[in-house]
């Protein structure tokens, strides 16, 4: 081989080298900004001379991956800090890429004690409360303050911040529990006057007419522990043990609501009846003057309720609320004489009327196996002589009727009568008994009696 020819193939080895070498450093690159890709080439050897190639600027407070320093691969990962504003004595801006806000606030310097508060964007938050980024934020601390407070495990010193002591007792690992008492109150602020207490509470049950009542008071009475949980007594109410008892160690109280109201009971009273002759009315016509008027006798009762059942009923006054009005019945006294022809005669009477009409004899008395021929009158019984009603027997007796197809008769005797219809029992002796069970019309002959009251209904 020539002289020339070994040149040109040192020259085409030194130009092909080079050009390997170039295509070596010229690398492709992905440069991601906040989820956005930027696609290059590079013969930068570090990922700050990549972006700087690229034109693409960062701040300390962006995260970078890899590290600005480090050698560059085939891709860049920025995520632009956020502005995150801190409140305190005054306002300053903190750029982050941490989304944690207890992380931002120790990135910025700031320790976070038991009571602290932490408000994020004007409202109370925990520390491990995640922020978006992708927008600006507000962070504040108020600081606890140590105050002594006197508690059930003694006097403590507790942190106390903005939220108030029992919420600063609660941060502290102390169980807190509805019903407990505090002292200024359970939002009392560490530059209140006065000592701090934490009094805690204990359970009761209470029984009421609707069920169960669980609850939790600091009250030392069985009134105060009532009206503590909600369960006031009112009025007559009382409690199992009393009010002004001491609260029992069990808890267990019993609530009793007591009502009472005033009711007016009303008993009717009876009126009697007064019946008054009419003397220019017919004898047997009836007429009612005045119908009658039940009277009430009210009183007044106190009635007691305990868990809606009746428990008491006392009377405390009775007084008459209407007088009764009586019953006035008129009945006619005019007596009318009238004659009839009839097959045993002419008779004259005074009163004709539609009667049921039976028969009896001695041993016919509807009694069994009694015999008796004594009449009320003291005659002995045939025929001729008649029964009637208790009643009418009072003023009829000894006077006469006649009834058609039995002849007249003479009222002599008592029987018991047929209720709701007037009745007439004619006599015989047992050798001449007919049987009678009919409705006849019976006339009553002259002169009538003094007595009519018996033709009243």
């Amino acid at each position: 081989m020539n002289a020339f020819r070994l040149r040109l193939l040192a020259l085409l080895c030194i130009v092909g080298g080079a050009g390997l070498l170039v295509a070596a450093l010229w690398r492709p690159l992905t440069i991601v900004v906040d989820g956005e890709s930027i696609q290059m080439r590079t013969w930068s050897r570090t990922v700050s001379g990549a972006l700087a190639q690229a034109g693409v600027w960062v701040r300390p407070e962006d995260a970078v991956s890899p590290p600005p320093n480090a050698p560059v691969g085939g891709r860049i990962a920025i995520r632009r800090a956020e502005p995150v504003w801190m409140v305190g004595e005054s306002v300053s801006l903190h750029l982050t890429t941490r989304p944690i806000v207890g992380n931002i606030l120790l990135e910025a310097g700031i320790r976070l004690f038991p009571g602290d508060l932490v408000w994020v964007d004007g409202n109370p938050a925990p520390p491990d409360t995640r922020l978006d980024l992708g927008r600006a934020h507000t962070l504040q601390v108020d600081s606890a303050t140590p105050k002594r407070v006197q508690t059930p495990f003694g006097a403590l010193r507790v942190p106390l911040g903005a939220a108030g002591l029992a919420e600063s007792l609660r941060s502290a690992g102390y169980s807190l529990h509805s019903g407990d008492r505090f002292v200024p109150g359970w939002d009392a602020l560490p530059f209140d006057n006065g000592e701090f207490s934490w009094e805690t509470s204990h359970s009761i049950q209470v029984e009421t007419a609707r069920g169960i009542v669980q609850g939790r008071t600091t009250a030392e009475t069985v009134g105060a522990a009532l009206a503590q949980i909600g369960l006031s007594p009112q009025g007559l109410d009382y409690s199992l043990p009393p009010l002004d008892a001491p609260l029992p160690e069990d808890g267990l109280i019993r609530l009793v609501r007591v009502r009472e109201e005033i009711v007016v009971e009303q008993t009717p009273l009876p009126f009697e009846v007064q019946y008054q002759p009419l003397p220019d009315v017919e004898i047997g016509e009836i007429r009612i003057l005045q119908a009658g008027e039940y009277g009430v006798q009210a009183q007044q009762v106190r009635v007691r309720y305990e868990d809606g059942q009746e428990t008491a009923r006392t009377v405390e006054g009775a007084y008459l609320a209407r007088e009764a009005q009586p019953r006035i019945v008129g009945y006619g006294t005019l007596a009318v004489k009238r004659t009839l022809q009839t097959p045993d005669g002419p008779i004259t009477y005074w009163r004709a009327a539609q009667v049921y009409v039976t028969s009896y004899s001695p041993c016919r008395l509807g009694i069994p196996d009694y015999c008796n021929d004594i009449t009320a009158s003291g005659q002995r019984l045939r025929k001729g002589l008649v029964a009637v009603t208790r009643r009418q027997y009072a003023a009829l007796a000894g006077s006469q009727v006649y009834v058609p197809g039995y002849g007249i008769g003479t009222v002599a005797d008592i029987g018991a009568g047929v209720p709701g219809q007037e009745w007439l029992d004619v006599g015989f002796t047992d050798e001449d008994f007919e049987p009678w069970h009919q409705v006849v019309t019976v006339y009553y002959l002259w002169p009538p009696p003094q007595d009519l009251t018996w033709l009243i209904p």
